[in-house]
């Protein structure tokens, strides 16, 4: 009788537990300064941010519009932030394309990978480009946030082969047009 007291006790505690486990890795601790203000108001109310965008230079002032993708609970939802209006929309997502978004970003490990530039890389010279554009995610979760960054992620792909991340990010970035495109 103890045992199966003990066993329905540990149960019944393992989901509190994981609510409070950040899936986070290789991240820093979420300082207000280091996490655009807009980003900040949604963590305020929301388990999970995540924030995507196209970015086309290197300036710290860019105007991207991003995608964001939000998890309080169970529940998940998508807006749209447009940097230059600093609007920002909801979007009108199904829970199946908000879903498999999640479920896309867990199945290409972007809690857990790195950042490119943590990545020793090997890339001839002559590959190398410039003025291209990056793929920025910032993740938060828990305390804690992470940046990831990947400069032309499907060139380098072609041209440098061989790092996983790459096409990990590719993919995350696919599922996120596919759902917006549909």
């Amino acid at each position: 009788m103890k045992v199966y007291f003990v066993f329905l006790l540990f149960c019944i505690s393992l989901p509190l537990l994981a609510q409070h486990v950040s899936l986070i890795e290789n991240g820093e601790e979420a300082k207000p300064e280091n996490v655009d203000s807009f980003l900040r108001n949604l963590y305020t109310s929301n388990d999970y941010v995540i924030s995507f965008r196209l970015r086309l230079s290197d300036t710290v002032n860019e105007k991207s519009d991003y995608f964001v993708l939000l998890k309080n609970a169970k529940i998940l939802s998508a807006y749209n932030y447009s940097a230059n209006s600093k609007n920002l929309k909801p979007l009108n997502l199904t829970v199946k394309s908000l879903q498999l978004v999640w479920d896309t970003f867990i199945q290409n490990d972007l809690f857990t990978m790195e950042n490119e530039s943590d990545i020793p890389l090997f890339c001839l010279e002559k590959y190398r480009i410039y003025n291209s554009f990056t793929y920025e995610f910032v993740l938060l979760n828990n305390g804690k946030m992470k940046k990831l960054s990947y400069y032309d992620p499907e060139y380098y792909d072609n041209a440098c082969y061989g790092m996983a991340e790459r096409q990990k990010i590719i993919n995350s970035v696919a599922v996120i047009t596919h759902v917006l495109t549909q």
